[in-house]
């Protein structure tokens, strides 16, 4: 299945607060954002690297769901501007397969980069509320709560770009 190129988040039910004491957030950045804050020899640095990406693992079916390589400097189908596409803490350089810990040290301090230069978004959800974002190129991340004491349920709704599936 192709990744979600626009995502809406309804909000139906909401926990008051994260596991902080805090109000329950979404965290969002803009990752074209995040590759302009880059200088311009990491950004050629970057140019040519990709990475394996694989969802997090919750069932035994989902051991056997393949990596998928992507490169980490995108561009937007659209506007045609440059971004970066990372994924996760878990992703790992191509060509850095045999040292994995090198590659996931690699890809950690290039997070630690972006989240120090780059503007986050903390949504503060409310019954009720509508979130609309661009997939492509905003990674998100909501905060953890206590789901033995409030319950969360949001509607997704989302947008596949069927031209990678014609490709």
């Amino acid at each position: 299945m192709n990744a979600l190129y626009v995502v809406m988040l309804y909000g139906v039910e909401v926990p008051p607060e994260g596991l902080d004491g805090q109000p329950h957030t979404t965290e969002f950045i803009d990752m074209l954002e995040a590759y302009n804050k880059l200088d311009k020899e990491q950004q050629k640095l970057l140019e040519n690297i990709s990475l394996y990406q694989k969802a997090p693992v919750f069932s035994k079916e989902a051991i056997d769901i393949p990596k998928k390589v992507h490169p980490i400097v995108s561009t937007h189908k659209v506007t045609g501007q440059k971004g970066l596409y990372m994924g996760s803490y878990g992703a790992v350089p191509v060509g850095m397969e045999n040292e994995p810990e090198k590659g996931k040290e690699f890809v950690q301090d290039l997070f630690e980069t972006v989240l120090t230069r780059t503007p986050i978004y903390s949504h503060v959800w409310q019954k009720g509320d509508v979130l609309f974002w661009d997939n492509s190129q905003v990674m998100h991340r909501g905060l953890p709560y206590d789901a033995t004491k409030y319950k969360r349920v949001a509607l997704r709704l989302g947008v596949v770009d069927n031209l990678e599936a014609e490709s």
